[in-house]
């Protein structure tokens, strides 16, 4: 869809980040809200903890990953400030509104449905098999000869910039001899095909006064990395419609969700991530070297100097959670009269998190072990009475509504933490000599509202909306709590107005235009100090107070939007266009900068800033044939967004989203796009050539602008072809521009494990080891061709291929995003046998689909996935320790009674 960015999750049960018409908030949420049937519901992602290298990095997903696809009727995309006027300042993202099915109360009806998918990775780095484990050429040093017989042991290794393979015979990591030969398939044998099974039951029954739609269904996954999330997931539905008489009736819904997720993967750089160890394994590396994976007293085994042993970060490091949730909508419409119509709805939403982690003891990073415990719950309500006047005045009409609503919701979260272990293996806080460490948290929030929408229309082709809502929100402090914001537009639907124009040809035309702003509150706790207990001193508690400078006088943020467009209809509706274009300007926003320590704080709570967002959007759709045995429809979107960041805090030029070991930053940074990544690159000429060292080295600049992480414009084309029984659809997505940092290929190459690496380094063993050459007069080697030395000479020396400088050139693991992917593809047949008919099947049908067959062009390594990120959050434009790309295949059956 033109203008929506979608990044997806960084497994099967992580979390998805949404972007529509870019990033309005430099540090706060961007994404939208998530509304099913009218109820707004949490979609906080599960990521927010997790950092770039941390080692407890572990992403708990959102709602968006657990909705039941079986029960979805219709998606609606609401883009920008507008969507607040209806759903509130937590819309002023934009919304995703889910309408859910409902029975059409004709007739008692089955369903049932039965998808299997299968995953499996489909492109591996490209990795060398000429040199394995060592260092400098040569498996001798560290220590890996000071056994009796002088065979190299090569567990005191962890890179593959060893000797040639040549068969020699070695010590291998886990204390067996071998021979020394590449072993090609190590990385892909580690992983296997991930089965995913969902089986769905759906029962449809009453009349059109009253009538019901109860569904089940049952999904249990896997990963490509056996024992790693490990998913089962119950969701059960109940929708009934009751008209009670002529002008009263109500709609009313619950949904439960039970999700359970055993070993979810650590994420990013965790050394509890078994994917990113396998990233730079050693090239002669065979995989039954690591299956026995800890000694006779539990410690971890049968691993190399800094290489993990992933067998353990696999078993010996369990998780789990279990997630109820409980979703409730209830309407009820009156109607006064024939054009009056009054509206109560009532939503909740309740959830429940209960789970662990366990370290277990004996691991080479972390001897001690340790666990953790998470409770967490949520409940939120919102309820809303409105009322609805339609009516028509001649050639004028009026639709109009007014209403108040109040939301609230609470949350809570609770942590338990011990940091060493007595006993190996018990699952049990109090496994321990220590006191555990324990986080509570509560917070409350209510936001009070009054809205109002008055549409006005003209003869069927002159229309204009207005718009006003007022909320006020308890995370502000009184004299700033109220918060209004209006919009306006209007449409002119020039088809209908000169009737000359001819409908053959111009079937309907439409230029529209509106203007909104809207107001945005913050988290809780964010006006006063706080205080938090740190631990127990001589036997007494202590607390200490929190060193952010809480702001009493903060004021709601406020995004203004403009945008005005046209849309065109031809040939009977048979081919149709779309074009909008939009600005966006967020001001006093809520964020936080450094203040002087001696102040007795080290951050502060401000009101400022400024970022705009602007930019274009296409659709083009039509169905070139169309008959009753045969149609064929295709699409096409395109998506441009531009931002800008204006300012920040009065003397703040930057502010930081992310970072990767505090080396490479990704900034929101003044006069620069939104997400502007810096770090490391060459130092150049005032010719603009890269320049050298006398030793052949790069000479290295650093905070040098590498690149940003927006796209240039996103885009796609679709088609779907029905002939008879038989149907086909395929969907192509386009990425233009755009950077990100990747550290998985950036710790590859430093491990000598990739083909990227053989560059020189046959030259220069022949050359140092063979001919003897010293290093200061190589012949042959490593050489950056393209360099130059700072007289201006071109750069004639060769260095070693191990030592080259790459690493401290953070340019040199700078990539373009930009893709062109094969996104889905289904292939559909109707069954129309007379077995099914005996069976009193009305309807059957089965599917083949694919989703990622094929990455059609793409600038990234291979084996690396741009689309790939540390984070779900705003500090995009980093990739390490993700999965390779991977494809997944589906079979579906559906059978309807």
């Amino acid at each position: 869809m033109a203008g929506v960015q979608v990044t997806p999750a960084s497994s099967n049960t992580g979390s998805a980040r949404i972007i529509i018409r870019g990033n309005n908030s430099i540090t706060g949420n961007n994404q939208p809200l998530f509304v099913i049937d009218g109820i707004p519901v949490d979609n906080e992602t599960g990521d927010s903890k997790v950092t770039t290298s941390g080692n407890n990095n572990l992403d708990y997903g959102n709602i968006a990953g657990n909705i039941n696809p079986e029960d979805i009727e219709n998606i609606e995309v609401l883009k920008g400030p507008n969507a607040a006027a209806l759903y509130g300042s937590r819309a002023a993202n934009g919304a995703i509104l889910i309408t859910t099915k409902k029975s059409a109360g004709t007739k008692f009806k089955v369903t049932f449905n039965s998808n299997s998918t299968f995953q499996r990775i489909t492109e591996f780095p490209d990795y060398q098999n000429m040199f394995g484990a060592g260092n400098s050429f040569k498996l001798d040093g560290s220590g890996s000869t000071s056994n009796p017989d002088r065979i190299p042991s090569l567990n005191v290794f962890n890179r593959s910039w060893g000797a040639p393979f040549l068969g020699q015979p070695v010590i291998s990591v886990n204390g067996s001899p071998k021979a020394y030969l590449a072993q090609p398939d190590n990385v892909r044998d580690f992983y296997s095909t991930a089965a995913m099974l969902t089986n769905s039951l759906a029962i449809d029954g009453g009349n059109a006064e009253n009538n019901y739609r109860f569904s089940y269904t049952n999904y249990t996954g896997g990963s490509v990395v056996k024992n790693i999330n490990d998913n089962i997931r119950h969701n059960a539905n109940i929708r009934v419609l009751n008209k009670f008489t002529k002008w009263l009736d109500m709609d009313s819904k619950v949904t439960f969700i039970n999700n359970k997720v055993t070993n979810r993967q650590y994420m990013n750089g965790s050394s509890k991530n078994p994917v990113y160890q396998y990233a730079y394994m050693v090239r002669d590396d065979q995989l039954s070297e690591f299956k026995n994976y800890k000694d006779q007293y539990g410690n971890e085994i049968n691993t190399h100097t800094d290489f993990l042993n992933p067998y353990w970060a696999i078993n010996e490091n369990p998780n789990e959670d279990t997630k109820n949730q409980l979703l409730g909508a209830f309407n009820v419409n009156a109607r006064i009269n024939g054009w009056l119509r009054l509206t109560a709805k009532v939503g909740t939403e309740m959830y429940w998190v209960d789970g662990y982690t366990f370290n277990n003891k004996g691991a080479q990073s972390s001897p001690n072990g340790s666990m953790s415990t998470i409770n967490n719950s949520l409940q939120s309500t919102n309820a809303d009475l409105v009322l609805f006047a339609n009516n028509k005045f001649g050639k004028l009409s009026v639709n109009s509504f007014v209403g108040t609503g109040r939301f609230q919701t609470s949350n809570k979260k609770n942590e338990q933490r011990i940091n060493s272990l007595i006993q190996a293996g018990l699952i049990n806080l109090s496994n321990t000599g220590e006191f555990p460490a324990v986080t509570q948290f509560a917070s409350k929030k209510i936001i009070n509202s009054v809205y109002g929408s008055m549409s006005f229309g003209y003869n069927s082709y002159l229309f204009m909306d207005v718009t006003a809502r007022n909320d006020w929100s308890s995370t502000l402090p009184k004299a700033n709590n109220s918060y209004f914001y209006p919009s306006i537009g209007g449409s002119f639907v020039f088809t209908d107005a000169f009737k000359d124009i001819p409908k053959s040809i111009l079937s309907f035309g439409k230029v529209r235009a509106s203007y909104a702003i809207v107001g945005n509150d913050t988290s809780p706790y964010q006006l006063a100090p706080t205080y938090s207990f740190n631990g127990i001193y001589n036997g007494q508690a202590y607390a200490s107070l929190a060193s952010t400078f809480f702001n009493p006088d903060l004021k709601p943020e406020k995004t203004a939007s403009l945008e005005f467009g046209i849309d065109l209809r031809f040939l009977k509706d048979r081919l149709t266009f779309g074009a909008t274009h939009y600005k966006t300007s967020t001001t006093n926003q809520i964020l936080t900068a450094q203040i002087t320590p001696t102040s007795g704080y080290n951050r502060k709570y401000y009101n400022a800033g400024e970022i705009q967002n602007w930019g274009t959007e296409f659709t083009l759709s039509g169905t070139p044939l169309k008959s009753k045995k045969l149609e064929w429809n295709m699409f096409a979107n395109y998506g441009q967004n531009n931002s800008k960041v204006k300012s920040l805090v009065d003397g703040v030029n930057s502010f930081q989203l992310n970072s990767w070991f505090g080396r490479l930053l990704v900034f929101a940074e003044v006069d620069q796009p939104y997400s502007v990544i810096r770090g490391a690159g060459w130092q150049r000429d005032e010719q603009g050539r890269k320049l050298v060292a006398a030793s052949g080295l790069p000479i290295a600049q650093g905070n040098l602008v590498l690149g940003n992480a927006m796209p240039d414009w996103t885009g796609g084309f679709g088609n779907s072809l029905r002939y008879q029984n038989f149907g086909l659809s395929f969907l192509i997505d386009i990425r233009k521009g755009g950077s990100f940092y990747s550290g998985t290929y950036r710790r590859s190459y430093i491990s000598g494990a990739i083909s990227n690496t053989l560059e020189g380094r046959e030259d220069y063993y022949l050359h140092s080891y063979i001919y003897g050459e010293s290093a200061a007069n190589l012949t042959a080697g490593f050489i950056y061709k393209d360099a130059y030395f700072e007289d201006g000479t071109p750069n004639n020396k060769y260095i070693t291929p191990q030592s080259n400088g790459f690493s401290n050139l953070d340019e040199l693991q700078i990539f373009d995003a930009s893709f062109v992917k094969l996104r889905e593809t289904v292939i559909s047949y109707n069954l129309t046998s007379p077995f099914f008919k005996k069976l009193k099947v009305s309807n059957a049908r089965i599917s083949l689909s694919g989703r990622n067959l094929w990455t059609i062009y793409k600038k990234a390594p291979k084996g690396i996935d741009p689309e790939s990120s540390v984070t779900s959050g705003n500090g995009q434009g980093i990739e390490y320790g993700s999965l390779p790309p991977f494809t997944t295949y589906g079979l579906d059956l559906r059978l309807t009674f």
